[in-house]
């Protein structure tokens, strides 16, 4: 185990370094009021169809309310690299039904419909089957844009080989350099501009980028300042995963205090390592639980502790749970309409700490985490108590 005393000096300095300029940017936050977003306080920055999709339809109409005309879309066109498409007469729609084919999130023509660009927008869901293939079915002339946080590719293995005009497009990079370029261009319509810049921090956070522009920078010419520098971060580097590892230590214990104080048993794995892998998570269970072949589960949906979601996990996915309807019904009433599998009775998203990044584990280790995992767990209790006791 490295220890801050065993590291070089030249990785103490740069931690030193790292440390000043994060004050220093907390600081510019802090003043500036950047924390402070419409999407946050809402709670509604992860939903494709009710935020970003009208969002991005939005600006990329000609018409839309921004008062930019064509020129948002035409930053667009020139992000994802497509030509010879008519903005100024174009004309963009949401949801729109192609009939048993499906239902195309944003559908963008031009004058007199010769030529169209279908975006599919996955923040979090997964594709449906063949769902990209049937587009092209629809209008095997129009670009499919296949919009995601990171630019991932289809999970169903779809490719150029089958659908031709499909283009990966990323929010990370495409959606916020587009939106930068969007963001110069609305600088005398400011009621835009900073629509556009919560947008934009939202995004960040999304796709976990919390470094500032001129962090990055700082910290890219004091890294390659000399060769000892250089070294000394990759010796910062190399100590990722202990660090990771030893934060998840620290979470294994507070699992166990709350789990004592609410009367439930833990069911992981220890260490907690593999939580990074998909589908694998922390258990409870109760012989109130156990009884009804359910068990509470919090369980991340993607690697690297991604798309984290919450709820009640049947113990045996083959045998029927006797209180799937009440537990759905208790659900409801304190968490919202659940989301339901033939494993998960009811579940939900943990929007507070959907994705796990850095922050989250300085959270679990300085922070309050503990704190907004034991209010989790004891609504999730008092879900199970209201479902059992009807």
């Amino acid at each position: 185990m490295t220890t801050a005393d065993s590291l070089s000096p030249a990785a103490r300095h740069l931690l030193s370094l790292a440390k000043t300029i994060r004050h220093y940017e907390e600081a510019l936050i802090r003043t500036s009021g950047e924390r402070f977003n419409l999407f946050d306080v809402l709670h509604v920055g992860h939903y494709e169809v009710r935020t970003h999709s009208p969002i991005l339809a939005e600006l990329l109409d000609p018409r839309g309310s921004h008062g930019q005309g064509p020129c948002f879309l035409q930053l667009f066109l020139t992000q994802v690299g497509i030509q010879d498409f008519d903005a100024a007469c174009a004309r963009v729609a949401i949801e729109v039904s192609i009939g048993d084919l499906g239902r195309l999130d944003i559908v963008i023509t031009d004058k007199n419909n010769h030529r169209s660009i279908f975006i599919e927008n996955k923040i979090y869901a997964g594709l449906q089957k063949d769902q990209l293939t049937r587009y092209h079915t629809h209008d095997k002339s129009a670009d499919l844009l296949f919009l995601t946080l990171r630019g991932d590719p289809p999970a169903d293995g779809t490719d150029k080989s089958v659908v031709p005009n499909l283009k990966r497009v990323s929010y990370k990079n495409d959606i916020v350099r587009w939106l930068e370029a969007c963001r110069k261009e609305a600088v005398t319509a400011p009621g835009v501009r900073e629509t556009i810049t919560q947008y934009i921090n939202l995004i960040n956070r999304l796709t976990q980028q919390n470094t500032s522009t001129n962090m990055k920078h700082q910290l890219t010419e004091a890294v390659l300042k000399d060769k000892d520098s250089f070294l000394a971060y990759t010796e910062l580097c190399n100590v990722k995963s202990e660090i990771h590892a030893s934060v998840l230590t620290t979470l294994e214990e507070k699992v166990k205090n709350i789990s004592s104080q609410l009367g439930l048993v833990p069911n992981f794995p220890l260490p907690l390592g593999d939580l990074s892998k998909t589908y694998k998570g922390i258990g409870f269970s109760s012989s109130t639980l156990q009884q009804y072949g359910v068990g509470i589960r919090i369980e991340f949906g993607r690697s690297n502790y991604g798309n984290c979601y919450f709820g009640f996990h049947k113990l045996n996915k083959d045998l029927k749970c006797p209180l799937t309807q009440e537990i759905q019904n208790a659900f409801k009433d304190e968490f919202g309409p659940p989301f339901a599998n033939e494993s998960w009775p009811a579940f939900a998203y943990w929007d507070d700490h959907r994705d796990w990044d850095d922050e989250t584990f300085a959270d679990i280790q300085f922070g309050s985490f503990a704190i907004d995992l034991e209010k989790l767990i004891k609504r999730l209790v008092n879900v199970a108590t209201q479902a059992s006791a009807k």
